[in-house]
């Protein structure tokens, strides 16, 4: 396991998330208000997931499954730790986390399985 890519890619995932919601939330406040648009809140989480689990896999180029699945656990860690320390302790959803470990999983072995493509000139 690498720590530093480890780290690096958990705050990958961590400014891709705020930048999402951040993107979301301005485009619910000035032009969508109807409920169909929050939809893209629920699907926003698997989907950096997978991509963060797909980069970081890909950089290692070993064991995409356990990329995957220390992707999930950063976090995971990460969403228990806030929901502790603002005392929302009722509201974690393990059964919804769980469902984001099989799309973390599939990221970190695809990762692993793309080639590099060289560049030539």
């Amino acid at each position: 396991m690498n720590i530093g890519k480890l780290i690096k890619y958990s705050l990958y995932l961590l400014i891709m998330l705020l930048a999402v919601f951040l993107i979301l939330t301005l485009y619910m406040y000035f032009f969508s208000s109807s409920p169909s648009a929050e939809f893209a809140y629920i699907a926003a989480i698997p989907v950096c997931i997978f991509i963060v689990s797909l980069l970081f896999s890909r950089s290692t180029r070993e064991k995409g499954l356990f990329c995957g699945i220390e992707i999930w656990i950063v976090y995971f860690a990460f969403v228990l730790l806030l929901k502790v320390m603002f005392k929302m302790t009722q509201e974690i959803s393990i059964v919804q986390n769980l469902i984001y470990l099989p799309v973390a999983i599939l990221g970190g072995v695809l990762g692993v399985n793309m080639k590099h493509r060289a560049v030539q000139k």
